[in-house]
């Protein structure tokens, strides 16, 4: 068993060492503008705003603070498989790696849902503009707060495996 695990840990430690948090603000949640400065509608959904495009798939293969992306995931199973060789500090890894992750999918829902308010103020020549721009960037130092949780994380998670590689 611990055999297996430690060819397991091998591959995720290099995999996890190629991820990293960027702090990108979730930049692709924003709704684009027109040249007069009004929110771009959807293609599709008139009563919608049209999305920036995702970052490509290439990058978003190893940015930790991405909500659409699968690059947290080797750090659970590497979690796991701490786990399975009974490493002491592996319940608490998978406690702080599930609620980064949990915050990082709402924080990416309320971060749209912000936008949307700010492209309606601007729609509508509303006076709550201001509100909603300052709502932004608390979401964005959210962000950010979250990326430096999850390159914490993924420190934790490779000096464990470093630990359990050399036990």
């Amino acid at each position: 068993m611990i055999a297996d695990t430690t060819d397991e840990l091998g591959r995720l430690r290099d995999r996890i060492a190629a991820s990293h948090a960027v702090v990108c603000g979730m930049a692709h949640e924003a709704v684009p503008r027109d040249t007069v400065g009004q929110p771009l509608a959807h293609a599709v959904e008139p009563d919608g705003y049209a999305r920036p495009a995702l970052c490509p798939a290439g990058r978003r293969d190893t940015q930790l603070a991405c909500s659409h992306t699968g690059a947290r995931l080797p750090l659970r199973r590497a979690i796991e498989t701490l786990h399975a060789r009974g490493a002491d500090a592996a319940a608490e890894l998978l406690a702080e790696w599930m609620r980064l992750d949990t915050a990082l999918g709402t924080l990416d829902h309320r971060r749209y849902a912000a936008e949307t308010r700010l492209a309606d103020a601007v729609r509508s020549g509303s006076g709550l503009i201001s509100e909603e721009r300052r709502s932004i960037a608390a979401l964005v130092r959210e962000h950010r707060d979250l990326a430096r949780g999850l390159d914490a994380l993924r420190d934790r998670i490779l000096a464990a495996i470093d630990r359990a590689l050399l036990s």
